[in-house]
């Protein structure tokens, strides 16, 4: 430092070579700050920045901390500490900073659209919407707020709301790569291949998304059984491009590449794909573990107290209510299709209608889940009350059968049988190294239970998990169940549909034949089983572990029990 410069020229010389870009030279400046012992907000939060470019987050967060201490209506500071703590998977405190900032700024247009990607995590659409609409509020131009709302506006079921969102985003700034995926990928999810044929050749002279293009035409010629030119467009796709897109397109890319190496008989690249395609950053924001440790929480309840079974005198009937569960990737959302195309049954299809009850419990009732049958009667009736409330919300026709569909809700029976113990349980399930394969193959939306599906060893210990949950409780709960055989399903449909349809208490329709139709004519399939549904039922899908036995090494100890269980 020249000519014995006072702190606050030092502070500011470092400042300004920080809005120069001028990283190493701002870097020494704020260093020589902090061991001169220069206690100001503006050098830890700056030097924070530094630091978090740098990739050392922990770290960064440190520095943000300070210079909040220091100065607590620090805006930047609390909206910064924010992104890490999001980027760290601690979305609880991520949301409370966010939310400090924009109390501190309301005008704050980038903390209120980081406020909607934390909602949007978090699971909480509707006010994670709200954010994104204030944060566009501010600033009309913010192309990537109207690209991430289409996503949640997608999810809400909000579809032509969401494509009109996705086109103002690419409008606002036509070189927004994310923007044109995500509309791309809205028209697949849809099964509209018309409309995602006619945005491809819309938009097929912006030279900025040449490899998205290339993507989502691979995706086409996938979807149409042209397998070959699917490869060879994927191929085509920039190496540059690739090793760039680590997050969502990235993503995109090596899962559609894996089911077409798959489908052109490619085992090992297609493996290779779909592992590249579960190394997703957000799964770092979550503890594999939690989700084991809940499902252990929850098989306590067996374990420590015999279940005893409650007649409820609330004028509520719950022997209407059917609960779908067993494994993701096991056969359920065909079963889905096909029930709801009775006439007399509506399926629900994977809303957290349980897991808000377990909140109430948790929260509200301040017990454990461990401990659900020291509930007494009168917050149990307060809670099935709850359950209705938020079922009635999705019904769109009165009725006579309304199925909940959530394959793993299978961990929480022991609640569903204390609150609703008149209600049925189908239970499906399939060869279970096929269940494990298959969702390997997918791509979850990232959460604690998720992160377990990640890699074949992690879904068979989670597999092995759930169903020895499943074998005890079938053993020790009063349950009325049924079992459905996705192998049966497919080899002997109408006599395994009409056995379900016998337990369901309804007759035999025709229309269940019909489930492509009614599959077609569904908005939005939330599941990952969205392609397959639509296509007639194909023996392929049988069996097709064995293509990739080789890989199922560390497994064998969690799943061939199974195998023996269920009879395969």
């Amino acid at each position: 430092m020249n000519n014995n410069p006072s702190k606050e020229e030092i502070i500011n010389q470092a400042i300004k070579f920080h809005l120069q870009g001028n990283i190493p030279e701002a870097t020494k400046y704020y260093k020589y700050c902090i061991t001169q012992g220069f206690n100001d907000p503006r050098i830890f939060s700056n030097y924070g920045a530094i630091i978090q470019a740098l990739g050392k987050l922990e770290e960064a967060a440190q520095w943000y901390r300070k210079a909040i201490n220091l100065r607590p209506d620090f805006a930047s500071a609390h909206y910064n500490l924010g992104n890490i703590l999001f980027d760290l998977g601690n979305l609880k405190d991520a949301e409370l900073f966010t939310r400090k900032a924009i109390n501190l700024r309301p005008d704050f247009a980038n903390a209120h659209f980081n406020l909607g990607n934390i909602l949007f995590d978090l699971g909480n659409l509707k006010d994670g919407e709200i954010s994104y609409r204030k944060a566009i509020k501010i600033n009309p131009n913010f192309a990537n707020a109207f690209s991430n709302l289409g996503n949640i506006l997608f999810d809400l079921d909000k579809l032509k709301d969401a494509e009109i969102s996705y086109r103002k985003a690419i409008k606002i700034n036509p070189d927004l790569e994310v923007a044109y995926c995500n509309l791309f990928r809205h028209y697949e999810k849809l099964n509209n291949i018309k409309k995602l044929k006619e945005s491809l050749n819309e938009f097929d002279k912006v030279n900025c998304i040449k490899n998205e293009l290339l993507l989502f035409k691979a995706r086409l010629s996938f979807r149409n059984k042209e397998y070959k030119t699917a490869k060879k467009l994927i191929d085509n796709i920039s190496v540059e491009w690739i090793e760039k897109s680590k997050n969502n397109q990235g993503i995109i890319f090596w899962n559609y590449k894996g089911f077409i190496e798959d489908k052109i008989e490619n085992y090992d690249l297609a493996y290779h794909c779909f592992k590249m395609s579960q190394d997703d950053p957000s799964y770092l924001k979550y503890n594999k573990n939690l989700y084991l440790n809940f499902i252990n929480s929850y098989k306590k309840n067996i374990k420590t107290k015999k279940p005893v079974s409650i007649k409820f005198n609330d004028e509520i009937n719950d022997s209407n209510i059917v609960f779908l569960v067993g494994f993701p990737r096991s056969g359920t959302t065909l079963l889905d299709s096909i029930l709801r195309s009775h006439p007399q049954i509506e399926v629900i299809e994977e809303k957290p209608f349980i897991a808000t009850i377990e909140k109430l419990i948790q929260e509200k009732f301040n017990t454990e889940l461990y401990n659900l049958y020291s509930l007494p009667e009168n917050n149990l009736i307060i809670l099935r009350k709850k359950y209705f409330e938020l079922l009635k919300k999705y019904l769109n026709i009165k009725t006579k059968v309304v199925i909940d569909k959530l394959p793993l809700n299978t961990v929480s029976l022991p609640l569903i049988n204390l609150l609703f113990p008149n209600a049925r349980i189908i239970f499906a399930h399939r060869h279970p190294y096929d269940t494990v394969l298959s969702c390997f193959q997918q791509y979850f939306k990232p959460n604690a239970a998720t992160a377990n599906l990640i890699s074949l060893q992690s879904s068979s210990i989670l597999y092995d998990q759930v169903m020895n949950a499943w074998d005890a409780y079938k053993n020790n709960l009063s349950l009325n169940f049924i079992t459905s055989k996705y192998e049966n399903l497919i080899e002997k449909f109408e006599d395994h549909i009409g056995i379900i349809l016998e337990f369901l208490g309804v007759e035999w329709n025709e229309n269940v034949k019909n489930y492509r139709k009614t599959a077609l004519e569904r908005s939005n399939i939330i599941t990952p089983s969205y392609t397959q549904i639509i296509q007639p039922l194909y023996k392929s899908s049988v069996e097709k572990w064995k293509n990739y036995e080789k890989y199922f090494e560390n497994c064998h100890q969690y799943l061939e029990k199974w195998v023996s269980y269920f009879e395969y």
